[in-house]
């Protein structure tokens, strides 16, 4: 259901060739040295919604501990894998080779994205098999026998499932830095309307392309969580959390494939810590030079931005870690309730505005005018209701 909005901020920001932060001052309210107030309290929510990030330095932690232990203290050796982990990224970031690396890395994910279809399939030949029962059980209107630890789990979900909303402010970087409309005119006449149209189509194409990858892998692992964690009453928790969840793939391939979930479990967490890292950077790097503190203009000052940047980033996450002694799975599932309750509205809104005001001549079509906003309004509802049953002013549905 976010598929528009993360298009309507990727138009606007190639239309106009914008990063995020000087997109969204384009909204209306009170500024600070010509930012909008908007994506000012946006990168104030941002610090909070890094939680996330924060469970999967602890994630990774625990993962590494469990199949290279460093120490017989599973917490000592956790912290100390997350310290190496974090240089390394930080080093990674400083090299510049991630961006070679990036292929390997999406065809590792990718491979693990496509065993996940395959192990759903292979459970259907055992004791674990999902009947038409089971997933009908799963369209009832209930939050369970607890409602508001019910809410609560949903809207941390609606936050973190498809395009998270801090995925959805990084988006136009990753437009802008692939070279997005790079040989489209800056003045909007004939010739620019002609270049921008195809690399708008583009845009279409990369996002209906990761809306049905991310939505396609997310039921299929949560049927597998279902059909195989929740019978054997598993509840993955703790630094061990990733390891825990391998039982979907050993149920169903059998324990030779552990080592397969292990090396794309630690892809996909990895690549995500990597790429929120290098995108915290360009945010920051961003208003930092929309607010004239840095010269914006000159590569070698924004490179350094970037670089000083990561390193603040990366240490603030592993000194969160060591510091906050959660377990990671909590880190995840608060960082992302905050992120669906404050980070997600100022995008509703901020994307909202843009889209209204993007140049008519490539403005979204009146059919997606109408979708982005019911998208908008089931998404606030969904939220506004949740947090209404979490605090007890409104009554759960009920089968």
């Amino acid at each position: 259901i976010k598929f528009f909005l993360q298009l309507e901020i990727g138009r606007y920001c190639l239309v106009y060739r914008r990063p995020t932060i000087e997109a969204l001052s384009d909204c209306p309210g009170p500024r600070l040295r010509g930012v909008s107030w908007l994506p000012l309290a946006y990168m104030a929510a941002y610090t909070i919604s890094l939680l996330p990030a924060v469970g999967i330095v602890g994630g990774l932690a625990g993962l590494m501990q469990a199949v290279a232990p460093i120490s017989a203290d599973a917490l000592t050796g956790a912290r100390i894998w997350a310290v190496l982990i974090v240089l390394a990224t930080a080093l990674l970031l400083r090299s510049g080779i991630y961006g070679q690396l990036e292929r390997l890395v999406a065809l590792l994910v990718g491979g693990f994205c496509v065993s996940v279809f395959i192990a759903l399939a292979l459970i259907q030949g055992t004791d674990y098999r999902i009947a038409a029962s089971d997933l009908l059980s799963g369209l009832t209107g209930s939050l369970g026998a607890d409602s508001r630890a019910g809410a609560y789990a949903v809207i941390s979900l609606m936050g973190a499932l498809g395009t998270t909303a801090n995925e959805l402010f990084m988006y136009p970087y990753w437009v802008l830095e692939k070279g997005y409309g790079s040989d489209v005119p800056a003045e909007h006449n004939d010739v620019w309307l002609a270049r921008i149209k195809p690399w708008i189509r583009g845009l279409h194409l990369d996002v209906a392309f990761a809306t049905v990858v991310a939505a396609a892998v997310t039921v299929a692992f949560y049927l597998l969580g279902a059909a195989i964690l929740h019978r054997e009453n598993v509840h993955p928790e703790g630094l061990a959390v990733v390891e825990q969840i391998s039982a979907v793939f050993t149920s169903s391939y059998g324990r030779w494939s552990y080592a397969v979930y292990i090396a794309g479990a630690f892809c996909a967490l990895y690549s995500t810590l990597v790429v929120v890292a290098a995108a915290t950077a360009r945010m920051w790097a961003d208003l930092l030079g929309a607010m004239s503190l840095i010269d914006r203009h000159n590569s070698r000052t924004l490179n350094k931005t970037h670089r000083v940047v990561q390193w603040l980033c990366l240490g603030g996450m592993l000194v969160a870690f060591l510091a906050i002694n959660e377990a990671p799975h909590r880190l995840v599932i608060f960082g992302q309730f905050f992120s669906a309750v404050v980070n997600m509205p100022l995008m509703m809104f901020g994307i909202c505005w843009l889209a209204f005001h993007t140049d008519r001549r490539v403005r979204m079509s009146r059919l997606a005018a109408f979708a982005l906003v019911i998208s908008v309004l089931v998404l606030a509802a969904c939220t506004a209701a949740g947090l209404l049953i979490q605090v007890g002013w409104m009554k759960s549905p009920t089968q």
